[in-house]
């Protein structure tokens, strides 16, 4: 984009990341709520795909980065790609901030088994507020950005997950 193009949501792609829903012994699945979250908001862990990575291979380095831990396996790739638009105020708090041009995020999903203990979560507090296990029935009560509980109960649903 050059400096003389007006900048418009329509010009402006998505930026590519990751997610996990991440399974531990009991069958509940880790939420995370954002430093960038209010307090009632939450999702699963994931982040950024550096250019020239292979999802896979950029989901277990979220995890490890985000959460500490290097006892996380990928069990599956969901085949459903989860695509939403930012708001306004975050396109461009992120274009002045960051210098980033993305107008939302597509993200790679995948099911995760976490193979360690709960206390080997140590998170990354410059990212990361707060981390829950939650069972996929409780989810509704932490999911409340626009459609984001219709998206995860079909991603569950995918893996397998009641």
């Amino acid at each position: 984009m050059t400096i003389t193009q007006k900048i418009t949501r329509d010009n402006l792609t998505y930026r590519q990341s990751t997610s996990a829903a991440i399974l531990d012994k009991h069958g509940r699945i880790l939420i995370v709520q954002k430093r960038s979250y209010k307090d009632n908001e939450w999702d699963i862990p994931g982040g950024g795909i550096e250019e020239g990575e292979k999802p896979e291979v950029a989901i277990v380095r979220e995890l490890s980065e985000e959460l500490g831990s290097d006892k996380f396996e990928v069990i599956k790739t969901s085949k459903q790609i989860d695509r939403y638009e930012w708001p306004d105020d975050v396109i461009n708090k992120r274009i002045s901030e960051k210098k980033q041009f993305f107008r939302g995020q597509e993200r790679t999903q995948f099911l995760v088994k976490f193979t360690g203990e709960e206390s080997e979560i140590k998170t990354q507090k410059e990212e990361i507020r707060e981390v829950k296990w939650v069972f996929p029935d409780e989810l509704s009560v932490y999911f409340v950005f626009p459609h984001q509980m219709e998206k995860m109960k079909v991603l569950l649903k995918e893996f397998g997950i009641n």
